[in-house]
């Protein structure tokens, strides 16, 4: 959240590991855990200025509105800033001297996205929605210029859909690679449209950029991605992304099977369930529902 410290102070209440906040009139920040008040006082109130700061506006926040926004001295709170600066927990800006989180953050923040293995993480709800459809359900990796399948549950039908982990598909035309390709940015789909082009697989296969891109914003609008027989004849699909903690794609779920019983139709019907596996993904990962998948799952 971005807003002006200089007209409001947050009140930060902790609940576990989500911050609620409010505003006030006057200046209060407390720095209290889930469990109880750190014993060491100069933590509490590192923790109360990482906290100001983390909700500043992309210019920062000036050292005036950290001290009135945390009740802190303007020496003390230089001090401290000036030891978490040293830290590269924040970063002053050599200009305007206002402060920002440090890039320290974000490489903790991708060791902890390191740690939590997607798979084992993903498995129970790739489990239920696999029992729910009894359709082969898939788990799909971003990688530079395709896609890997790292994690895949079969269903009990006789005619069914099969991929191995570890086997590699192209972006343009299956289920797993449109939904990675819908959640990422521009810049992402160019790569593979200069490095790629869009080979045709089959008679369905989306081959124009522009009939793709087309295809992917309206894909983006309600949260998932169809597969008609364009990398396979005979198998269709449904997909979406899941975006973790950094707000980055970090995988995708597809559920496929014979396309004369995995209609239109019957991939709309299950696009809820799909869409839920996604966001209870995207929970475990510390991330949240894209815009597309929240107005989805608001349908059911």
């Amino acid at each position: 959240m971005c807003c002006s410290l200089s007209t409001i102070v947050a009140v930060f209440e902790r609940q576990g590991s989500v911050v609620h906040y409010k505003t006030m009139e006057t200046p209060v920040v407390t720095a209290t855990s889930s469990l109880k008040p750190p014993r060491i006082q100069a933590l509490a109130r590192a923790s109360a200025i990482i906290d100001v700061v983390a909700i500043g506006d992309e210019a920062g926040v000036g050292l005036s509105e950290i001290s009135k926004a945390t009740g802190l001295n303007k020496t003390t709170a230089f001090n401290l800033l000036a030891s978490l600066a040293t830290l590269r927990l924040v970063e002053q800006d050599a200009h305007s001297r206002k402060y920002r989180l440090g890039l320290r953050f974000l490489e903790l923040g991708r060791l902890i996205q390191q740690r939590l293995h997607v798979s084992q993480l993903a498995r129970p709800a790739l489990t239920n929605l696999c029992k729910s459809t009894n359709e082969t359900v898939n788990l799909g990796l971003p990688d530079l210029l395709d896609l890997s399948v790292i994690d895949s549950y079969v269903g009990s039908r006789v005619l069914h859909a099969f991929s191995a982990p570890g086997w590699r598909y192209p972006y343009h035309c299956t289920a797993l690679g449109k939904a990675l390709m819908a959640g990422s940015n521009e810049p992402m789909r160019q790569t593979i449209y200069d490095c790629c082009g869009l080979p045709e697989h089959t008679v369905n296969t989306i081959t124009d950029a522009g009939e793709l891109e087309a295809e992917l914003a309206q894909c983006r609008e309600q949260g998932y991605v169809l597969d008609r027989e364009e990398y396979e004849i005979g198998v269709n699909g449904i997909a979406t992304w899941i975006v973790d903690g950094l707000g980055e794609v970090a995988a995708a779920i597809s559920v496929v099977g014979h396309s004369g019983r995995l209609t239109e139709e019957a991939m709309q019907h299950i696009a809820p369930e799909l869409i839920a596996a996604a966001n209870a993904i995207a929970t475990a990962l510390g991330g949240a529902k894209s815009p597309g998948q929240a107005v989805a799952a608001g349908r059911r």
